[in-house]
C-alpha cells in the first residue's frame, strides 16, 4: 500500500512539473519548512510552488482539480490556528506575486503576497494608510489578512479589513477565473446569491452581536445595510472558496493629530468596568495589558502593582478642539485610574506602541520549561458592555482548573487574547484544552459573542463553528462551500468539515 501511495505521489509531482511551472519543490527540506506555521500544528505538504501570476495559479488549480489534490495558500505563515497547513500543494505568494499594482487617491490594488509593512511605507509617502494593523504587520501579507479578516488595535475606530475590500480577482478550484465587486460578479457568485435569496432565513439573526468577527463565512457582510458586497464572502474564508490573485482596497488619509493616554487600573476587572465610559469618548484604540504582559518599568512603582492592569487609549482627530477633548477624557478618568503617561507627538505614541508590541511578542513566547501559553480560546469577542461579566466567568473557570494565564486584548471591541499556561508534559493537556474550549465557546454562543474576532477558525477552531452558528447556518456554510469548491480541495478542514 505504501509503495502504491509513493508511486501516486511521484506521479502527482511529475505531472505538476510538466505544467511548465518554474518553481515546484517536493524535497524533504522544503516540505518540512512548510509543515509548520505560527500554530502548534504540523502537516507535511505534497509540494510547494511559488506562482508567478494568475495563469500559474490557474494551471495548478486545473491540474489539482483533475486529480483531487488539495490546494492551500500561504503568506507569511503567521496564522495561529494552522490556516496555511495542508497535505496537498502549498502556493506561497510572497516570492513573486508580491507587487503593489496601482495606487489611487482612495484605493490601492495589490497582489496577495504584498507585506503589510511594505504597503504601509509606500502609502505613508502619500499620507495615506490602511487602518487594520495586526501585531504581525511587519511580515504578514495582504492575502493572509484578507483570508483571516485581520484587524488589530485600531479595529475599534476603523473596523477590520473586510470594511476596506472593494474588489477581488480570483481563481476557483477548477481553474476558472472569478471576480467580484459591488456591481459586477461572476457566475458562481450569482449562484450563491440566488441560493441565499431562495432561503427563508434572516441571516443577521444567526450572527453575533459584536463589532469584529472572523468565524465562519461572513454572509452578514455580503448583505449589509441594504447594499450588496459579494466580494466580502471571500474575506475571512481562509482560502477555502477561491484563491485571491489581486484585491482593490480602500485607503484613508492619515489623521493630523494623535494622542495616546496610558492608564493603570488596580486590576483587570476595574479596567473592564471602565470600558463603557471610555467608549463614550470615541477612542480609535483601547488596549488592555494584564497578567504576563506587563511592560517593564511601568508597573514597578509600588508594591501593590502585582495585579495592576494597563490600558492604552488612543485618539485620532483633525479639528481644533481635539486636545481639549483628550484633556476632558483624562480628567474624567482620574477618579478611576492612574494616568501613567500622555503622548501627544508622533514619536512618543510610536514608542509606546512599539513597547506594547514587543511585550506581547515576548509574552506569547513566555514559558518555563514545558509550561507554555496555549491558544484556542485566545480570540473570543463579546459586546464590550458585558466584558466585565465575561471576564468574571473566564477567571472563575481558570481558577477551577488551577491555571495561570497570559491575558491582553482589544478591550473596546470586547476582544480578549487569553492564553492559559499549560504543561505540555502532562498526558492530558489536549483533553484539558478541549474541555476549557467547549465550556468557553458554549458560553460565548449563549451571550451572542464570537469564538474568533480576528484570528480565524483554521484547523483548531473549525469544529466549534456549528456550536457558534447553529445547525441551520452551518448547513448554509456547507452549501456555499460546495457552490465554489465542489470537490472540496480548497484548503480542506478550514471553516467547514
Amino acid at each position: 500500500n505504501s509503495i502504491t501511495t509513493l508511486l501516486m505521489i511521484e506521479a502527482d509531482i511529475s505531472g505538476l512539473r510538466k505544467l511548465g511551472l518554474s518553481d515546484v519543490f517536493s524535497d524533504d527540506w522544503t516540505r518540512t519548512i512548510y509543515s509548520v506555521d505560527a500554530s502548534h500544528c504540523t502537516l507535511k505538504p505534497l509540494a510547494v510552488n511559488f506562482p508567478s501570476d494568475e495563469y500559474d495559479v490557474q494551471k495548478i488549480c486545473d491540474y489539482a482539480y483533475s486529480r483531487g489534490i488539495s490546494i492551500t495558500c500561504r503568506g507569511a505563515g503567521t496564522g495561529l490556528l494552522g490556516q496555511s497547513l495542508s497535505t496537498g500543494i502549498i502556493l506561497d505568494f510572497t516570492k513573486k506575486m508580491n507587487k503593489i499594482l496601482e495606487i489611487g487617491d482612495d484605493y490601492v490594488i495589490v497582489q496577495p503576497g504584498v507585506v503589510k509593512a511594505v504597503l504601509d511605507k509606500e502609502l505613508a509617502r502619500r499620507n495615506k494608510f490602511i487602518p487594520p494593523d495586526p501585531a504581525s504587520s511587519n511580515y504578514c501579507t495582504i492575502g493572509g489578512m484578507l483570508s483571516n479578516n485581520s484587524s488589530g488595535p485600531h479595529g475599534l475606530g476603523y473596523g477590520s479589513i473586510i470594511n476596506y475590500v472593494q474588489r477581488v480577482e480570483l481563481v476557483y478550484s477548477n481553474g476558472t477565473i472569478g471576480f467580484a465587486d459591488q456591481k459586477n460578479y461572476d457566475k458562481k457568485i450569482g449562484e450563491m446569491l440566488k441560493y441565499i435569496s431562495s432561503l427563508n432565513v434572516d441571516i443577521k439573526e444567526h450572527y453575533p452581536n459584536v463589532s469584529k468577527n472572523s468565524s465562519g463565512y461572513r454572509l452578514d457582510a455580503v448583505f449589509e445595510n441594504n447594499r450588496l458586497n459579494p466580494q466580502k464572502i471571500f474575506v475571512a474564508s481562509e482560502g477555502s472558496l477561491g484563491i485571491i490573485t489581486s484585491s482593490r482596497i480602500s485607503v484613508l488619509d492619515i489623521p493630523e493629530k494623535k494622542s495616546l493616554v496610558i492608564l493603570k487600573f488596580e486590576n483587570i476587572l476595574q479596567a473592564a468596568l471602565a470600558v463603557p465610559l471610555i467608549l463614550q469618548f470615541r477612542p480609535v484604540a483601547m488596549e488592555l495589558l494584564d497578567r504576563g504582559t506587563v511592560i517593564e518599568g511601568w508597573i514597578t512603582d509600588d508594591s501593590n502593582s502585582r495585579n495592576s492592569c494597563l490600558m492604552f487609549v488612543e485618539f485620532y482627530g483633525n479639528d481644533g478642539s481635539f486636545y481639549q477633548e483628550v484633556h476632558k477624557f483624562e480628567e474624567t478618568l482620574r477618579s478611576k485610574a492612574k494616568i501613567l503617561e500622555s503622548g501627544y507627538d508622533q514619536k512618543s505614541v510610536d514608542r509606546a506602541w512599539r513597547e506594547r508590541k514587543n511585550s506581547l511578542n515576548s509574552a506569547i513566547k513566555k514559558g518555563i520549561g514545558s509550561r507554555k501559553p496555549v491558544g484556542i480560546i485566545e480570540d473570543t469577542v463579546v459586546n464590550p458592555n458585558i466584558l466585565h461579566d465575561y471576564l468574571i466567568f473566564l477567571l472563575k473557570l481558570l481558577v477551577t482548573y488551577d491555571l495561570d494565564y497570559v491575558i491582553y486584548g482589544h478591550a473596546g471591541n470586547g476582544n480578549l487574547h487569553l492564553r492559559p499556561i499549560i504543561d505540555f508534559n502532562s498526558k492530558d493537556w489536549r483533553y484539558l484544552m478541549d474541555t476549557i474550549a467547549e465550556k468557553v465557546f458554549k458560553h460565548i454562543s449563549k451571550i451572542h459573542g464570537s469564538i474568533s474576532g480576528e484570528h480565524g477558525d483554521g484547523l483548531l477552531r473549525t469544529k466549534y463553528v456549528p456550536m457558534m452558528y447553529g445547525a441551520t447556518m452551518y448547513d448554509i456554510f456547507k452549501h456555499i462551500k460546495l457552490i465554489f469548491d465542489d470537490k472540496k480541495i480548497m484548503n480542506p478542514g478550514k471553516k467547514v468539515l
